[in-house]
């Protein structure tokens, strides 16, 4: 992370939190009044199974947990719900959740976000449960046109990221694909086809959620070329609350996050005033609609309750972390006593009992 970035990921970081380190009298009492992200952290741990350590819906919402986690400060190895760690059951499916470009539905943008949460826990992705995870990500890439595997934006933007993160060299037909593939409007499609003519669905025009993506994708690589154009495009589509949706419409948490992620990358500061709108900012939207239990839920309709997959997106916004996060010691601001503390409470929650809230000690723990 640059000097820039780091500036900006801090202050974000530091105006999001309150009172990290006080215990509530009632609710959750590690989350309850912490600040925005580490809620969020503790309702995913709420739906964390305590028999093998997953998340409900994929190995996708496992990997973030471990990365939004490793973005606030805490020790993804930490992450249980009474059972075995988030990083325990990733160890146990790697196989899975990163196949080889040679297996049956391969996918080089799992094993992307896979070396990233990997990376975020400290772990070596290339000794990760036996497997070199960084050697079956090289076997997506197309040596010729630069795309690894699929080449869609979400897939280009993941490995290359995965790349940046475990400090090897992005190839620059990489990058020089993202370019090519770039819409007139400056933004990116979920496809990844440059001003698609056949366009009939909303994955073949411009989307935020996928110029952000690619966005942090080019910063983190040093390529800020394309920065101004897709911010631009971006801003068009910035709603009165602050907020961003996928192409237009009402605001949803995992789209502002993704943008508010993207916006630091480039050096911006999300809450300034050039990301204002009537009050409002990115960072301030998302605080807004965090529910009482910590959980984010997407705004399909008003009774929508939060869900394990709308929340697992959101952590590394609140904490003002792009992707790549990096591993856990090295990817928050703050201090290192400030770290300690919030590792400290997160081990307590591994230790408190499922059916009573209880932990071992007495009254007095």
């Amino acid at each position: 992370m640059n000097r820039s970035r780091k500036g900006v990921a801090a202050g974000v970081a530091a105006g999001l939190a309150s009172a990290v380190l006080a215990l509530a009298t009632g609710g959750r009492a590690v989350y309850a009044q912490a600040d925005a992200g580490s809620r969020a952290l503790g309702f995913l741990e709420s739906q964390q199974s305590a028999s093998d350590g997953s998340l409900p819906g994929g190995f996708s919402v496992d990997e973030l947990y471990m990365i939004g986690a490793a973005a606030g400060g805490y020790d993804p190895n930490l992450l249980s719900h009474g059972g075995p760690s988030v990083v325990d059951y990733l160890s146990a499916h790697a196989a899975a959740a990163c196949l080889r470009a040679s297996d049956a539905s391969p996918s080089a943008a799992a094993c992307g976000e896979l070396i990233q949460a990997v990376l975020a826990a400290g772990k070596d992705p290339t000794a990760f449960a036996g497997l070199d995870l960084l050697s079956r990500l090289d076997g997506y890439l197309n040596p010729n046109t630069g795309a690894f595997g699929d080449g869609e934006a979400f897939t280009q933007a993941l490995s290359i990221q995965a790349l940046v993160g475990a400090d090897r060299p992005v190839p620059a037909a990489a990058l020089r694909f993202l370019h090519q593939v770039e819409n007139s409007d400056g933004g990116w499609d979920f496809m990844d086809v440059k001003d698609d003519p056949n366009a009939s669905t909303n994955f073949d025009t411009s989307d935020t959620n996928s110029t952000a993506m690619v966005l942090m994708a080019l910063d983190a690589a040093g390529d800020h070329s394309r920065d101004t154009a897709a911010l631009t495009w971006v801003h068009s589509l910035q709603n009165r609350d602050g907020g961003f949706s996928f192409q237009g419409g009402g605001s949803d948490p995992d789209s502002t996050a993704l943008v508010l992620q993207a916006i630091i990358a480039t050096g911006q500061d999300p809450s300034g005033t050039a990301w204002t709108v009537d009050g409002h900012t990115p960072p301030a939207e998302l605080v807004a609609t965090q529910g009482p239990t910590g959980g984010y839920a997407f705004p399909s309709s008003p009774a929508s309750p939060p869900d394990a997959f709308t929340t697992s997106q959101v952590p590394p916004a609140l904490f003002g972390q792009p992707f790549p996060v990096g591993s856990f010691s090295q990817a928050f601001e703050p201090t290192l006593e400030h770290r300690a503390a919030l590792n400290a409470l997160l081990f307590l929650e591994s230790q408190q009992s499922a059916s009573d809230g209880s932990l071992p000690g007495g009254f007095s723990v």
